[in-house]
């Protein structure tokens, strides 16, 4: 096994510890809490991150360099038919629906873990976003809580994905409910 390899399982191994910890991770040097009383979540971004709000847009979103970006994270709350959702979604579902958004979508990564108790699916994802036209890449989390869906995604321009990761993965670490 590679160096790389070596870090990339203990930086996963990292936050699937510290996935139990949830908001605690929020009183972290350097970051801030953003919780979301209505849908009953909350995540830690980055204290240099901006959140950014939208009329019809994400329940959380964060971006980076001072709220310009191109570095994002946001959560989406959805309701769905119930706790086993997320027993019917397989890889090639999944990616079918990402792909009314980012058209040549494809999967790096895919699988299910668990955030804390509950278990989800775990997903990077490689397209070119239709607005901009760069190729991206998204770190995901699906997970479900009671009858609610919630989906935390990270994104950043292709090159710049695995500078980004460790954050996107402790900004992961920290969502609770």
């Amino acid at each position: 096994m590679n160096p790389t390899s070596c870090g990339r399982i203990f930086a996963l191994a990292l936050a699937a510890s510290a996935l139990g910890a949830g908001a605690a991770l929020a009183a972290e040097p350097g970051m801030s809490e953003f919780k979301h009383a209505r849908q009953n979540f909350s995540v830690a971004y980055p204290q240099d991150w901006r959140l950014g709000s939208f009329k019809d847009g994400p329940d959380f979103q964060a971006l980076s360099n001072a709220g310009k970006g191109p570095e994002e994270c946001n959560v989406n709350a959805t309701s769905v038919s119930g706790a086993d959702y997320l027993d019917r979604i397989n890889k090639e579902r999944m990616l079918n629906t990402i792909r009314y958004a980012v058209k040549d979508a494809q999967f790096a990564e895919w699988r299910r873990q668990t955030l804390g108790q509950r278990w989800g699916v775990y997903y990077i994802v490689n397209g070119t976003t239709p607005r901009q036209g760069y190729r991206q890449t998204t770190l995901g989390f699906q997970v479900v809580v009671g009858s609610k869906l919630y989906t935390l995604s990270c994104s950043a321009p292709a090159q710049r994905f695995e500078q980004n990761r460790p954050i996107f993965e402790k900004i992961l670490s920290t969502l609770a409910f």
